[in-house]
């Protein structure tokens, strides 16, 4: 049975998104990616309200990264899908759930950021 790639779509957007609840756990300066999702939020939050605002108040910040990384999984996702929906499901739904298993690596694991922000 093959799982069509707009469910493999929605899981690996989920789990990406469950993967924003792992990352205040983070010590140290992380990975590349984690510190774009992060610090990213943090200029965001810090742009639209103040720089105390955004050390103080980290719900908001949190709501930011979520969304920060769910857009930086989703622009290549939504390609794949686009592109290969239709024409190849099985080859699509395998690399849409490669694309995100590539993507929480790089934001765990693969290249860590060893030079601070």
């Amino acid at each position: 049975m093959i799982i069509s790639p707009t469910k493999v779509l929605w899981a690996t957007t989920g789990a990406v998104g469950a993967s924003t609840a792992i990352l205040p756990a983070i010590a140290g300066y992380g990975t590349n990616l984690f510190q774009v999702v992060v610090l990213g939020a943090w200029g965001v939050v810090a742009a639209l309200t103040s720089d105390v605002y955004a050390d103080t108040h980290h719900g908001p910040l949190w709501l930011v990264a979520l969304l920060l990384n769910l857009v930086l999984f989703l622009i290549p996702g939504v390609v794949i899908w686009l592109v290969c929906r239709r024409r190849w499901p099985t080859t699509c739904s395998g690399a849409i759930a490669v694309w995100c298993c590539f993507y929480l690596a790089c934001l765990f694991f693969l290249f860590p950021a060893t030079d601070g922000p």
